[in-house]
């Protein structure tokens, strides 16, 4: 991954002092930080052409993961919408055509759309607008990794918070990294959810590609249009991630 320097050059009287502080700038600055996209589109930058912050977390260099929707072109750059069930941003490259050309990175990425992706880069902000820049992105093969990546981003929120119990379990705060769940009807509403979810989480593993919401209704004798939405929930959550297409569910 290449970074770029952000250290400021030149010289000063107290040289010695500068070199100091550029050193510390760029070893932040190079810290990456495991984020969901909602906490990327929430951030705020205190000072202008500062960090940006969000929960106590210092954002320069973020990684985060989630699916392809939408890949355009132009003669310049390619730009790509990403969500994650968290929210959704553009990610733009710009190209490089003595390494591809446009046409050549548009059907790059066009071959990665509805799959999940990596991506890396430096949060920077233009015209009140986040963006990614020098952005890294890689198709996810292993799909454990979307599950990593998400315990590790929680992780990472937790510690800052200071709330990270002993069992690694998440105090339920107004502002948390992911959607909050509004299922909050009665009893029953509820144990459809952990029924639900309990279908997905003992067969993820003979189910590899998803568990199908079709199935999951025939299993539980309950309407597809609800296990849909309760789905949809579980994952704005974090505990499920979708699978190979939309229509199926994988346990977190």
């Amino acid at each position: 991954m290449d970074y770029d320097n952000y250290g400021d050059g030149g010289f000063n009287a107290d040289a010695q002092y500068t070199d100091y502080n550029n050193s510390q700038r760029q070893q932040t600055r190079s810290s990456l930080s495991p984020v969901t996209i909602k906490e990327i589109n929430e951030a705020t930058q205190p000072v202008p052409d500062g960090e940006f912050v969000i929960h106590n977390v210092s954002l320069n260099m973020v990684s985060f993961i989630g699916v392809i929707r939408k890949v355009e072109s132009s003669s310049s750059a390619i730009t790509i919408t990403v969500e994650d069930g968290t929210g959704s941003m553009d990610v733009k490259r710009w190209i490089d055509e003595k390494i591809a050309t446009p046409a050549e990175e548009a059907e790059k990425f066009s071959a990665l759309e509805n799959k999940y992706v990596y991506i890396t880069g430096a949060l920077k902000e233009f015209n009140s607008k986040k963006s990614i820049q020098h952005a890294t992105i890689r198709e996810i093969v292993d799909h454990n990794e979307v599950a990593y990546h998400m315990l590790y981003a929680i992780s990472n929120h937790l510690e800052a918070q200071g709330i990270l119990s002993k069992g690694g379990v998440q105090k339920k705060e107004e502002n948390g990294l992911f959607v909050q769940d509004n299922d909050n009807g009665s009893n029953g509403a509820s144990d459809v959810t952990k029924r639900i979810e309990k279908v997905i989480d003992d067969n993820t593993g003979s189910m590899q590609e998803g568990v199908p919401i079709s199935w999951i209704s025939d299993t539980l004798g309950v309407p597809i249009d609800v296990v849909r939405e309760k789905c949809q929930h579980l994952s704005e959550q974090g505990k499920i991630y979708q699978g190979y297409d939309e229509g199926s569910f994988l346990s977190v």
